[in-house]
């Protein structure tokens, strides 16, 4: 087992069994804390927390954006990490300039959305 794998277990141990929301250990948004708004990451690792722990509702809620393009970023590390023939092959449309850049219109637009204040109300209540 290589030392990234080692790394990326102990991480993943971790946000699985340590709650984020309640832990002082937990990094905080540095734009939250800057602005009062949320950066369209806020939420993650209370969202990876929860979903792990099978609470993919509650996951939801922490932020929408994630939960929903987990299969995406998926298909990014698989493409990235995995050379088989049918891998690389899929990697050319997953990994596709433009692609990439409708993810990033999307990001740009939840950061937005989110923090919108009719809206936000609106997420908060679901």
């Amino acid at each position: 087992m290589t030392l990234k794998n080692i790394i990326i277990f102990l991480g993943v141990t971790l946000l699985l069994f340590v709650d984020p929301f309640s832990s002082a250990f937990a990094p905080k948004c540095i734009f939250k804390y800057l602005t009062g708004y949320d950066c369209p990451a806020c939420g993650i690792q209370r969202a990876l927390h929860t979903a792990m722990n099978g609470d993919i509702a509650t996951a939801l809620r922490y932020n929408y954006f994630l939960i929903i393009s987990i299969p995406y970023f998926g298909a990014v590390a698989i493409t990235s990490f995995w050379k088989a023939n049918l891998i690389v092959k899929m990697g050319y449309y997953v990994q596709h300039p433009k692609v990439v850049r409708a993810i990033l219109v999307l990001i740009i637009i939840w950061w937005i959305v989110r923090n919108i204040p009719y809206i936000k109300d609106c997420f908060d209540m679901l």
